[in-house]
């Protein structure tokens, strides 16, 4: 069964950028105390900064949700999308309002050929 990706991007309200880099951690230790009970469907959560090819940041931030399947998605979007129940505790830690709304991006990804996909171990000459 091949996995379902959410790809979230945006940017962070002007003078929200201590804030927003608190509440992602927050959200983070949230999420795993939390994973058992609320996010079973979620295999991942990574959180990237975009940068140039020179690793100069372009101030675009985002958020790569890993799910075991798209069913596994749908569930879990359906269980919270009017944010009640254990969820109201969670929307405490969402970090949406520190974003520039008109910057949010969301799309869709479904792995292809995974069992041809390449994870390299570390250089051990470092």
């Amino acid at each position: 069964m091949a996995t379902f990706i959410e790809y979230e991007t945006w940017r962070i309200a002007a003078g929200n950028e201590e804030a927003h880099h608190q509440i992602i951690r927050q959200w983070f230790d949230f999420v795993r105390t939390h994973h058992a009970d609320l996010f079973a469907e979620w295999k991942s959560a990574r959180y990237f900064r975009q940068t140039d090819r020179e690793g100069k940041p372009t101030g675009v931030y985002m958020m790569l949700f890993e799910f075991y399947s798209l069913a596994g998605h749908h569930a879990y979007k359906e269980r919270r999308k009017d944010w009640s129940g254990p969820y109201a505790a969670y929307k405490k830690v969402d970090p949406y309002e520190l974003f520039e709304p008109d910057t949010v991006t969301t799309e869709y990804w479904q792995p292809l050929e995974t069992d041809r996909w390449f994870l390299f171990e570390p250089n051990q000459e470092n």
